[in-house]
Order: structure tokens, then sequence, then C-alpha cells
């Protein structure tokens, strides 16, 4: 009686079996690109419809490699004799070389994305920038003697005049301003200015108590000291209002810099 060893399916050729590592790998180097390229759009601002795009074809070539990693067999109607069970070694030990390398390339990618975000300058916090002037809503240039003493005056910068994110209160204190507050972005001691968002949940800081110096959120009752860098003294915010720096030119007020911070709610997403 004559005996016969078992078979299996195997690929059309063992051409297209040493093909199927280097299509792996460029699977895998695919989805690590694109891993990047999602990384850096985001970091440059990208709008939601290319990050989105990005981050399919990311998750479409990993799952592609990794589902030809562990899910397809060899492929086909030829047979070929299984090899004797200690000769399946080597081909277990280059599954995991595979693995290894393709996770190599990924973490590459991700020491590449490091150096990358340390290298790329930081992005605006807001509309203002060193020497943009300060204008009302109609546009009208502000100077230091348009806030009276304990007045509040809501300015933008110039070109964005509207604009929610870059919206500044402009405060005169009846006091001396006092650190932590930036004291060479204060003009004449008792003129600062700060941020209109709420660093709470980016509501607008509409209201201003002179008795106290502080401005107050009416939306959760957060309240900022104007006089100590408007840092929070009560309610559910945790951080204070980013001051823009001031100086005078040419008589009117122009911002020194931009925002100390990005404007809004934590992470800047107002």
């Amino acid at each position: 009686m004559t005996s016969t060893e078992p078979t299996e399916p195997s690929g059309p050729s063992p051409q297209g079996d040493r093909l199927r590592p280097a299509w792996l790998v460029g699977w895998l180097v695919v989805a690590a690109v694109l891993v990047v390229a999602l990384v850096v759009a985001w970091i440059g601002g990208a709008g939601l419809e290319r990050l989105g795009l990005l981050a399919a074809g990311a998750a479409a070539a990993a799952s592609v490699a990794l589902h030809h990693l562990v899910v397809t067999q060899d492929a086909g109607e030829r047979t070929v004799a299984r090899e004797p069970a200690p000769r399946d070694l080597p081909d277990l030990l280059g599954r995991r070389q595979l693995v290894g390398g393709g996770m190599a390339a990924v973490l590459l990618g991700l020491l590449a994305l490091v150096g990358l975000r340390r290298l790329a300058p930081p992005p605006p916090t807001s509309a203002w920038a060193d020497g943009v002037a300060l204008v009302t809503l109609d546009g009208e240039a502000v100077r230091p003697d348009d806030v009276p003493l304990g007045g509040v005056v809501t300015v933008w910068p110039e070109r964005a005049a509207g604009s929610e994110r870059s919206a500044v209160m402009l405060v005169r204190l009846r006091e001396v301003a006092e650190e932590p507050t930036r004291l060479d972005g204060v003009v004449d001691h008792t003129l600062v200015a700060y941020s209109r968002l709420c660093t709470h949940a980016g509501c607008a800081v509409a209201l201003y108590r002179d008795h106290d110096q502080a401005l107050f959120c009416p939306c959760h009752q957060a309240t900022f000291d104007a006089r100590r860098g408007a840092r929070p003294t009560a309610g559910p915010a945790s951080l204070p209002l980013p001051q823009l720096p001031l100086r005078v030119e040419d008589g009117a007020l122009v911002a020194a810099g931009d925002l100390t911070a990005a404007p809004g709610p934590v992470g800047g997403r107002a």
C-alpha cells in the first residue's frame, strides 16, 4: 500500500512566494509615510477633509498589510508536499523578521515625526504680531487716552476686525500692574490687554468689575485678576487669559508680539 504525504495549497509559483515579503513591506512603508504626512498636515493646520483622507489612507494601507500577514494563506491550485516540521522553523523566523522590520519602519517614521515637530516653527496663535495696530470694530486706531480709568475697550488686530479668535480686552487698571503680568507689555503701567476668550470653554469674557479689577466670564462664572496676569481666582478656569503685549507707535497702540498663549480653552481650539 502506497503512502502519500499530506499536501497543502500554495501560490502559483515559488517566485510569487518570494515576492510576498517585498509586497508586504511596501504596504507597511506606505502606511508609515501616510502617518507622517497626516501628522505634518495636522501641525500645519490642514483642513478636516485633507486630514480625513490621509487618516483613511494610512488605515487602509495598514489594514491591507496586516490582513496579508495574519490572514492570507498561500493561494492557487498547485499542490506541493508539506515540508517536515523542523523545516517550518526558518519560515516562522522569516515572518518574525518581517514583522520586526515593519515595526522598525513605523518606529523610524515616528522618530522622524518628532524631529519634524521640533524643527517646524510653532503655528501662530492668532492674527496678532509685532507692530499690528489695535483697532475698533469699525477699523479705527486706538490710542492710550481712548481707555478711561477703570474702563474696558474690545479691540482687534488691524485687517482682522471682528475675528472672535483675536478679540482682546483692553483694560485701564486703577492700580499699577503686577507680576505675573508681562510688565514690559504694559503701557503707562496700567494699560493691559488680554484675550477675550475664556480658557475654560471659550466663551467671551465680556465683563469687567472695576472694584476688584477682575475680568469675568458670564458663561460659567470664571474670574480673572486683570492686575496680576489675568490668573484665575474663581470658577472652573485653570489657566490665565493670554496677554497681548503692547507698545505705543506714532501715538497709537500696537501689539508688541503675539498673544502669550493660544486663545480659548486648553489646546487653543476655540
